[in-house]
């Protein structure tokens, strides 16, 4: 009998649209590029906090979303007991025997995944993937009001309910100011200096990696990105190109990695 597999937390949409959700694609990246048995269970974004509560799991620390304080999102993973090692089989207590593992936030679970699953290694927390997290807010913050509806479009209806005030609550816009194609067209141009930035980020070594011929959990924060807006925006990463080449070559060194999404 194969081992239970770790269940990744996604959000839900509507097929045929593929994933699509940065963070989570983080934590799926990692998998992927590990070999990581998976499945992925969809939520709904407003059942989100009542199944993560049902199950007994903490909060975000305040100020951890960089642009809601959302107290519980997606990504989260479970990790069967038999593949926990704070699963303690001679211990009398019940909090720690035959214990499933729940981890919330990409953050963590990327140093979780690490230390229990070490090979191929992936090189974590380096000043490169620090300046693209610093990044990508800024980046958010200009692109999303314009990417919005089209996010909007792919959502379940239960999702897009909660999604429309949510967001635009927190950009402080309204998403039919949005809709019309020069609203995505002013955004790209707006956020083209921030791209040259990342760029100059990944072309600090000589490829296709941000560490050079090395994979590092950097690139993967890079394309989640690319991912996402890919998603969101048909035609991202060809814009990401014409800002630099060098953007092109890590989505293709990526690739194999983002074949599973289910």
């Amino acid at each position: 009998m194969s081992p239970p597999e770790l269940v990744l937390y996604d959000l839900a949409r509507v097929p045929p649209t593929r994933c699509w959700s940065f963070n989570p694609w983080k934590t799926r990246l990692i998998l992927n590029y590990k070999r990581i048995p998976y499945k992925t269970h969809f939520l709904e974004m407003p059942d989100i906090a009542a199944h993560h509560t049902a199950l007994g799991i903490p909060p975000n620390a305040p100020g951890s979303s960089a642009l809601l304080a959302i107290p519980y999102t997606v990504p989260m993973i479970r990790i069967p007991a038999a593949n926990n090692p704070d699963t303690n089989p001679t211990s009398p207590s019940p909090s720690t025997k035959n214990q499933d593992k729940y981890i919330m936030d990409s953050a963590l679970i990327a140093q979780s995944l690490e230390t229990l699953y070490p090979s191929p290694p992936l090189k974590l927390n380096t000043p490169q993937q620090h300046v693209i997290e610093t990044l990508w807010p800024r980046i958010m913050r200009i692109i999303g009001p314009a990417i919005l509806p089209s996010i909007a479009s792919f959502l379940t209806p239960s999702t897009r309910d909660y999604f429309i005030p949510t967001r635009e609550a927190a950009f402080g816009i309204k998403l039919s100011d949005y809709e019309h194609p020069a609203a995505k067209e002013s955004a790209w141009k707006e956020v083209e200096p921030l791209l040259v930035e990342l760029a100059a980020v990944l072309n600090k070594a000589e490829g296709p990696f941000v560490l050079g011929p090395e994979v590092s959990y950097a690139d993967f924060v890079l394309v989640s990105i690319m991912v996402f807006l890919e998603r969101s925006c048909a035609g991202s990463v060809r814009r990401f190109e014409d800002v630099d080449e060098g953007f092109g070559r890590l989505w293709r060194a990526c690739e194999g990695w983002m074949e599973k999404d289910d």
